[in-house]
């Protein structure tokens, strides 16, 4: 059974790559065929793979055949060997007769058709989203501290529309939006258009600059510190109150009423007043959280203060978890305690403590302030990681304590909002360009700086990991499958448009040359060429099958 099942489960990862190759060659090749055909040019077979024949049949003056390795194909023009004699039949059908200007569009039709296929790809995705639920416009979590926080955005308000500095009003219809309306503005001024209820608020918001950052570059957006999903109702005593509540308490019900997260929570304790509660609750760390009835629970400290205080980490900053022999085990630190400050820098939830943990170095101490006034002081570690880009072996620093602690709470619904996508054949369309525009742009950027060594040639995958990649998209889901599928296609357009002879890019070069100085290359030099082409296309599969092995053996 069990030889059976892995057999099985090999022949799908196979399939699917088969099927990812097999599919991004016929597009690639269609380009090619298609604008030949167009331009009158004998095309004399279209071959899916390489090798022998499997299967063929012949239409008009084109074989077309499936060949046995499925790991490439090609169109074959007639006169494309300059070294054979042309028929008489074919006399100016011949793809090395054409103008310099066919040419250049016959071999440009392959890259390109490998860049409009992403582009179809992601059209009909995104057509085929419409009427799935996805997050709307409602405010879930606002970070303390935060530009929404400082404008006094707050949790469950709506927002309609934003504008930016002498611009008309945007309308929001879905969470995205709102990003995409934030991301590229940080520093500029935005007049927000808010609904809090019955009430309609119009606030300023200058979005903070962040770094974001991906394998291929780094570069500023604009944040302004809000999710659309609710925090989870963990809670803790306010400091000095008698309660029978302990930092981290999951809250299920206030009073018989079923809590979801902080906004239903906020909710019930705005209801009771300063009234005790009994609330149900349920404790522990992780999935081993066990369920807790707490009566007369107050909800006013005695200086009329809320009594019973948040502690999710999006919102607060309470250590969830330490690691047994860690620093920070060493040092003290115990689950509940609240973090204020690390090295001098304001603490306020899980956000702030990222940012400063990027500045951690192994063997330098670190002052961390706690409620009440305590510090203390704990030397990170170091631990060795496999990079997941260049499977590298790295070294990074260790703390051991932890803010999240999501087990048992993230199957709660804590999502603000839901609203139906609607988007029009225009919208998707726009969006679908955009996303193809930004993938070439990355994939552009990408191969300049490997080029250019500011990346390195690590990053650079051959055959197996494509068979990696195909064979999880897959398993995946139809969705990701196509979506890599495309990420591929733009991969494999670019790169045939490398000026390497025998590439796509090698024969557009060609005919620009011959266009510009008006003289065909010679024989000698066409040869010449292409053996150059061959060996570099060899280097490089060597190199990037080399990077297979070594990401995955070592």
């Amino acid at each position: 059974m069990t030889m059976g099942t892995d057999a099985m489960a090999l022949l799908f990862k196979a399939g699917s790559v088969v099927a990812l190759l097999a599919g991004l060659i016929f597009v690639h090749e269609l380009g090619h065929f298609v604008v030949a055909k167009l331009l009158r040019v004998k095309v004399l077979r279209f071959s899916i793979g390489f090798g022998a024949r499997l299967a063929s049949f012949t239409w008009g003056e084109t074989e077309y055949r499936l060949s046995v390795l499925p790991l490439g194909g090609y169109v074959k023009m007639a006169g494309e060997d300059p070294t054979q004699p042309i028929p008489a039949e074919d006399a100016g059908r011949t793809f090395l007769e054409q103008p310099p200007w066919k040419r250049l569009a016959i071999a440009f039709a392959g890259p390109g058709a490998n860049l409009i296929f992403p582009f179809l790809v992601y059209l009909a995705l995104g057509l085929a989203q419409n009427g799935t639920l996805v997050p709307g416009p409602v405010i879930g979590t606002v970070a303390p501290g935060s530009p929404a926080a400082v404008a006094g955005l707050l949790p469950g308000d709506l927002v309609e529309a934003v504008a930016g500095p002498g611009e008309a009003s945007r309308p929001v219809r879905y969470f995205s939006d709102l990003r995409d309306l934030v991301s590229p503005r940080p520093g500029v001024p935005l007049a927000f258009s808010v609904r809090r209820g019955q009430e309609r608020l119009n606030l300023e918001i200058t979005p903070a600059r962040e770094e974001e950052s991906n394998p291929v570059e780094t570069r500023p957006i604009g944040i302004i510190g809000v999710t659309p999903v609710f925090a989870a109702a963990l809670v803790a005593p306010a400091p000095g109150v008698a309660t029978p509540l302990e930092p981290l308490d999951l809250v299920t019900r206030v009073n018989g009423r079923e809590v979801r997260h902080a906004g239903e929570l906020e909710a019930a304790l705005t209801a009771a007043g300063c009234a005790p509660v009994r609330l149900e609750v349920l404790r522990g760390a992780g999935k081993a959280r066990t369920p807790e009835a707490l009566d007369g629970v107050p909800t006013c400290a005695a200086s009329g203060q809320r009594a019973i205080l948040p502690a999710d980490p999006s919102v607060s900053a309470y250590v969830s978890r330490v690691d047994e022999g860690s620093p920070a085990a060493a040092a003290g630190l115990a689950r509940g305690a609240r973090l204020v400050s690390v090295n001098g820098k304001p603490i306020r939830a899980a956000r702030d403590l990222n940012a400063v943990a990027r500045e951690f170095e192994p063997g330098k101490p670190v002052s961390i302030g706690l409620a009440g006034g305590r510090t203390v002081a704990l030397v990170p570690g170091q631990e060795k990681f496999k990079d997941e880009v260049t499977r590298e072996t790295r070294s990074r620093p260790v703390i051991g304590f932890h803010l999240e602690d999501r087990a048992g709470i993230d199957a709660r619904p804590l999502l603000a909002g839901e609203v139906p996508l609607r988007r029009g054949l225009g919208d998707v369309a726009r969006l679908a360009a955009d996303q193809l525009v930004e993938v070439v742009r990355l994939t552009v950027l990408g191969i300049y700086k490997i080029a250019t060594l500011q990346l390195s040639f690590k990053n650079v995958g051959g055959t197996l990991m494509l068979f990696q990649i195909a064979s999880e998209a897959a398993e995946a889901g139809l969705k990701v499958f196509l979506f890599q599928m495309a990420l591929i296609s733009v991969n494999l357009g670019l790169m045939n448009l490398l000026p390497i002879p025998v590439l796509d890019g090698g024969h557009i070069v060609t005919a620009l040359i011959e266009g510009v100085t008006r003289r065909r290359l010679t024989l000698r030099a066409r040869e010449l060429a292409n053996w150059v082409g061959l060996a570099l296309l060899l280097a490089l599969m060597i190199l990037a099958n080399a990077n297979d092995v070594i990401r995955l053996w070592g």
